[in-house]
């Protein structure tokens, strides 16, 4: 299609008009209107670039790129010239470019040198619906910009979800909106057999791309099928799984996922082989960041991951959830772009009815230390009173607050300290760039070996475990390993031999590792120097390997553990943790350990990790010992809160996301306590937890106990995990809640299930 075709171009008027008249403007749309592309263009051709960088901002790193290929091919220009992109680590721009694709982050990084952004004349904020951390604080940003620079323009993409939010926050600004023609999208909610049961979800998957290759249940043949999966592991067993599948002879199978390369990640903008089918498997970034054509086919999920971070435990949890409404409406509309499609909806309609309406903003279930960070720089000290179009739950600012009061970044006046002032230029984490001042400050002679570290903890492991080969992969890895001091040095020994190898494509070959990943490491290593070097540090490396594994501790306090059990640890704020099975101290159980993070999967996991001494904990900080000594467990495995142990069992109540339940003795059953959660109470608590991402599933390991609906119990001396699980899902009627059927009820029961539900 050519680009001037798309239905931006019907709007074209209206929209430089606005922005004429208005320094800013809403455009809504659903996707595949082009305004993600052509915006830019018209904004170029329309003169905005005579004046000053046409900015645009995607959320997307995978989006960035292609965003910037296809805008620069239409114009004639090479990436990096006239059209470029900057994301982190990576600059293709040049002193010619005039549209300028960024990611977000990006953005924010360039705002600490240039706060009132004055090389550029518009700024497009793409994308803007998703509402994204970096997203809400740029709008705040660019609020508090706009008077000081009457001049500047500021463009609001979004699809159709509640533009109206982003017109009131900018004081009624107008919304333009682009119809875009729909083809009309057939829904058919098709559950697998058993739910809960991915490989079952994956064998459906299967299924039902047979059944759209023969004709589906319309009779004609699909074109182009585009299937949601909920992360890289899940996409990888998919596309295993229809390599083998009837018609796999008609399928040109493709992944889509952020880890992805770049040219992997191209191939499926391209049209299918002749004679083929394409499918696409991807994560959500197929929702809205990137549009696929000749898609007529979705198959949906329903489901995605999203991270949820608790500031009172410093942990973060990857947790599989049901997407909202809006979500499953955007997937479908994937499959309506250019003719009549279909979506199998993989759940029942009963199950999309209950969901939320949108998707809970990133503000809600993020780790704010980043954004607070760099409210100080500017000067902010009120954090709660910054202009959020959301605010964030005041419990997410106070534990960034005391996660930088813990690195020593803030003061108690919320001013950034010296160290938060020498933090601040690196783009990193804040737990990140303090590993590198403390190298600077106390053990200048292992700033290389620090950067090094940093790099990839800042990055996604390189290391690669292909299907069939994982044990040749994992045999490979540990090529690089370092049993004496852990994940920390074995990164330091991968590094080097990656930078000496003479041909490092066979390299990555053959120690299985992801050249794209390693690559980018190099990049971060040259530039986090850069950064070191214009404050006058030399970076010196060669020292000894105690001051590098306590320069990294400095930073990555919070996850500083002591042994507690044959394999357990815990830390300042979790206990109940475990070493990851990939670290190289994997059952090796030192008695002391810091971790590059702390996070919550199927259990509480410590990962990249290497060993410490005891004598080392009071040179780290003063407090550690008397913090990771003071005894109390007060978190069970991230998750849930449990009074402290003692010699005697005097606990009467367990507490969920702020919600207290009884505990009491059952005869007869070893007299052992057992919990009584309440429906009511229980539901209201884990709604709780799923709104603010705090104590998202609690583990309480074998306690038991029994949920009550009304005077009945469901799941009677049921383990108090599985009831948890259990009750996440369940959701009686109002006449059942008030009333419920006699008798005791066993979910697990097909016949009890229906008569509850």
């Amino acid at each position: 299609m050519n680009p001037k075709e798309l239905p931006v171009y019907s709007q074209k008027q209206r929209i430089l008009d606005a922005l004429e008249n208005h320094q800013v403007v809403v455009v809504e749309s659903p996707t595949g209107s082009g305004k993600t592309t052509q915006l830019p263009v018209i904004l170029h051709e329309a003169g905005y670039a005579d004046s000053g960088v046409i900015g645009i901002t995607q959320p997307r790193r995978i989006a960035t790129v292609s965003v910037c290929r296809f805008i620069a091919k239409q114009m004639g220009s090479k990436v990096g010239g006239t059209v470029g992109y900057k994301m982190r680590f990576e600059d293709i721009t040049g002193s010619e470019t005039r549209l300028k694709i960024v990611t977000d982050g990006t953005l924010l990084q360039e705002m600490k040198g240039d706060r009132w952004l004055t090389k550029y004349s518009v700024l497009m904020i793409d994308e803007a619906h998703e509402r994204t951390l970096n997203i809400d604080f740029i709008l705040g940003l660019v609020k508090d910009i706009l008077p000081h620079r009457p001049e500047l323009k500021i463009i609001i993409s979004s699809a159709t979800l509640n533009p109206k939010a982003f017109s009131d926050y900018f004081d009624g600004c107008p919304i333009v909106t682009i119809d875009t023609p729909v083809y009309p999208v057939d829904i058919l909610y098709d559950p697998p057999p058993v739910e809960g049961n991915e490989e079952v979800l994956i064998g459906k998957i299967s299924g039902v791309v047979e059944k759209l290759v023969r004709g589906g249940d319309s009779g004609e043949e699909s074109g182009d099928i585009l299937i949601f999966c909920t992360g890289e592991r899940m996409i990888k067993d998919t596309v295993e799984k229809l390599s083998g599948c009837l018609v796999r002879r008609d399928l040109q199978v493709m992944p889509l996922y952020g880890r992805l390369g770049s040219e992997e990640q191209e191939k499926v903008f391209d049209p299918a082989e002749e004679g083929k089918i394409k499918v696409v498997v991807s994560t959500n970034v197929a929702e809205t960041s990137v549009t696929i054509d000749g898609i007529t086919a979705v198959i949906d999920t329903g489901l995605a991951k999203m991270n949820f971070y608790n500031p009172r435990t410093y942990t973060s949890s990857l947790v599989e959830t049901l997407i909202s409404q809006a979500s499953a409406n955007q997937r479908k509309g994937r499959a309506g772009r250019t003719q009549a499609g279909i979506c199998y909806r993989l759940y029942p309609e009963v199950d999309f009815k209950k969901r939320s309406e949108y998707t809970q903003e990133e503000i809600y279930r993020t780790d704010l230390a980043e954004v607070v960070l760099r409210m100080a720089e500017i000067g902010i000290r009120d954090f709660e009173a910054f202009p959020f179009i959301s605010p964030p739950n005041p419990k997410g600012i106070h534990g960034a607050v005391e996660a930088l009061q813990l690195l020593d970044a803030l003061d108690e006046n919320n001013e950034l300290t010296d160290i938060g002032k020498r933090m601040v230029p690196y783009p990193l984490m804040p737990r990140h760039a303090r590993m590198i001042v403390e190298a600077v400050l106390r053990y200048p002679d292992v700033i290389k070996e620090v950067i090094i570290a940093a790099a990839f903890l800042s990055n996604n492991a390189p290391y690669l475990l292909p299907q069939g080969e994982e044990m040749e992969a994992r045999n490979a890895h540990h090529t690089f390993r370092s049993q004496n001091h852990g994940d920390f040095a074995t990164y330091l020994n991968l590094y080097w031999d990656y930078v000496d190898a003479k041909d490092r494509v066979k390299f990555a070959e053959h120690y299985y590792m992801d050249k794209k990943i390693l690559d980018e490491i190099l990049a971060i290593v040259d530039q986090l120097e850069e950064i070191t070097s214009r404050s006058g540090v030399p970076i010196a490396e060669g020292g000894s390997s105690d001051d590098f594994i306590k320069a990294c501790a400095r930073g990555l306090m919070p996850f500083i553990c002591v042994k507690d059990g044959r394999f357990d640890y815990r830390s300042v704020g979790v206990d109940r943790i475990m070493i990851h099975p990939g670290s190289v101290l994997f059952r090796e159980n030192p008695e002391f350990i810091v971790a590059g993070e702390i996070v919550h999967t199927s259990r509480t996991y410590a990962r990249s990790v290497s060993p410490l001494r005891k004598e080392w904990l009071a040179q780290i900080h003063p407090d550690l010992p008397k913090r990771l000594f003071a005894g109390a467990k007060t978190v069970k495995g991230a998750k849930g809160d449990t009074a402290a142990k003692s010699g005697k069992d005097t606990t009467s109540q367990i507490w969920i996301a702020g919600e207290s339940f009884a505990l009491s003795r059952t005869p007869g059953k070893g007299n052992k306590k057992r919990a009584v959660l309440e429906w009511s109470r229980l539901h209201k608590a884990l709604a709780k937890a799923a709104g603010s991402g705090d104590d998202v599933l609690p583990d309480f390991g074998g306690m038991r106990g029994t949920l009550l609906l009304g005077r009945d119990e469901v799941l009677p001396d049921s383990k108090v995990n599985t009831i948890l699980k259990a009750a996440k899902l369940l959701n009686p009627d109002t006449d059942v809640r008030e009333a419920a059927p006699r008798g005791n009820f066993h979910i697990h029961k097909s016949d009890h299930r229906d008569r509850l539900v």
